[in-house]
């Protein structure tokens, strides 16, 4: 039971992280697809909204500009006694000119003349028809999607109105027209609508088509060595993220290197000892009635040895606490300039056997939060180093600064100092310049590798500055109130 609700956790937890996930190139085709619809469809409307507007706006004009000549012959027919069919037939002409039907209704409210011959002698009462005989309104224009209808005053030659005249023109035509382009084009949309869909695969498939080769040579290169990917097509973003990528992965492959060293390196520096010892061993054992004076001298050896062991067991196992920052700061507000005449107190009496002269200058006084053990291990290889690599009768300098932000030391000597090839490589695990001297001065190769990593874990910067012949400068710079 329990097996089979493992199960059904894993195809929910599957479930629930495909849910959050998208395709990204689905993404793209629906977005392509729905752009080319709304753009067709807003095309289609403002299309239409034009024609209708032009349309409508054309018959307006129509209607306004032959409201004279239709004023001018109804003025005819009134002026006449009889009202002569010659005059009629030329409002007929108008009329079908237009296409429109025009009604002429006095101010008696009679239709006294219709081009349909439909309402003639008819009485119509109209409020719009009203309004424009009374002069509350100069005119009226009235549009629906049948027709448009102009209703405006006849104005005879006194200045009075005798009649209201009504011109109507239908869009029934236009209307037909429209319907048929409406057709057409609602064709031209889903022609529209399949090239869209068509750009979109292609668009779509080539956005990820790099994504894609990317992600295949990853998988190539997933349990293998770390290569470089290769740049495919035309996306400048897509040859930006390989670019970085590859950065990533040249900086696994320096780490790797860097491990398989020091592991080699680890391995070369425990054994040494213990082969010196095993041979110590082995020689006296080899030997008969060895003297009490060659037993001391053996047993020295040895004794040094596993001093060395220990050293080397020791800087071993700080090094990996601060290179893997899992030995916490223990923060506290210390004096610096106390903290520095302590750690020369102490290494002074190492200097004096070689008549090396060491002098410490403070330009003001200095408080900072640090880590007082570890910041002291810190700061004590750096002079320890200055010491073991300088000449005798060389010097030390050692100076103590700081700005309203940070404080700076520098340890500079007079010693052998380091070539211009080798600087970039003096703060790695097991490097050593002159790996003879160092092993004549107990060095282990890993006191400057430990400095750098605790001043890194200050959220502080140390550098190096070295001429063959002239000596070595370190300068370090850390913040006087640590954030965490």
């Amino acid at each position: 039971m329990k097996k089979d609700r493992n199960d059904d956790l894993k195809k929910t937890n599957i479930m629930i992280h495909g849910k959050q996930h998208i395709r990204l190139q689905t993404v793209l085709f629906l977005i392509i697809v729905l752009l080319v619809f709304l753009v067709a469809i807003g095309m289609r409307t403002v299309f239409f909204n034009l024609l209708v507007k032009n349309e409508y706006r054309d018959v307006e004009k129509l209607l306004r500009n032959n409201s004279k000549n239709l004023e001018y012959l109804i003025n005819d027919i009134n002026s006449e006694a009889e009202g002569t069919s010659q005059t009629y037939q030329g409002v007929d002409t108008l009329a079908y000119s237009m296409s429109a039907r025009i009604i002429i209704v006095n101010t008696d409210y009679n239709v006294i003349y219709d081009s349909f011959r439909l309402m003639r002698d008819t009485y119509i009462m109209d409020n719009d028809i009203h309004r424009i005989m009374s002069g509350d309104e100069a005119e009226k224009m009235v549009a629906d999607a049948a027709s448009i209808e102009y209703m405006f005053p006849v104005v005879n030659r006194e200045g009075y109105t005798d009649d209201v005249a009504v011109v109507a023109v239908s869009l029934k035509d236009f209307n037909d027209n429209k319907t048929y382009l409406e057709y057409r084009a609602n064709i031209l949309i889903c022609i529209f609508l399949v090239l869209g869909v068509i750009a979109a695969v292609v668009i779509s498939y080539t956005a990820i088509r790099d994504t894609r080769e990317i992600r295949r040579q990853l998988l190539n290169m997933k349990d293998g060595f770390l290569g470089q990917l290769q740049k495919t097509g035309l996306w400048k973003e897509t040859g930006m993220v390989v670019d970085n990528m590859n950065g990533i992965f040249a900086k696994a492959q320096l780490l790797e290197e860097s491990r398989q060293e020091f592991v080699s390196n680890v391995s070369h520096e425990l054994k040494t000892p213990i082969t010196s010892m095993k041979v110590l061993s082995e020689s006296i054992l080899m030997q008969e009635n060895v003297p009490v004076e060659t037993y001391r001298e053996f047993m020295n050896d040895i004794v040094l040895e596993i001093d060395r062991e220990a050293q080397i067991i020791s800087d071993l196992l700080t090094l990996v606490k601060t290179d893997k920052g899992s030995d916490s700061l223990n923060i506290e507000r210390v004096d610096i300039n106390e903290l520095m005449e302590v750690i020369l107190k102490r290494l002074t009496p190492l200097a004096e056997k070689r008549n090396i002269e060491i002098t410490f200058e403070s330009f003001r006084e200095v408080s900072a939060d640090i880590d007082k053990v570890k910041f002291t291990l810190a700061i004590s290889n750096l002079i320890e180093n200055g010491i073991k690599y300088n000449v005798d009768g060389g010097w030390i300098r050692v100076s103590l600064n700081a700005d309203h932000k940070n404080l700076y030391i520098k340890v500079a000597d007079s010693g052998v100092g380091i070539p211009e090839d080798c600087v970039e490589h003096i703060f790695e695990r097991f490097y050593r310049v002159d790996k003879a001297r160092s092993r004549d001065t107990g060095g282990t190769g890993l006191g400057l590798a430990i400095s750098k990593n605790i001043i890194v874990m200050h959220k502080g910067i140390i550098n190096v500055y070295s001429e063959p012949g002239k000596g070595t400068t370190f300068t370090v710079r850390v913040p006087m109130n640590y954030v965490n």
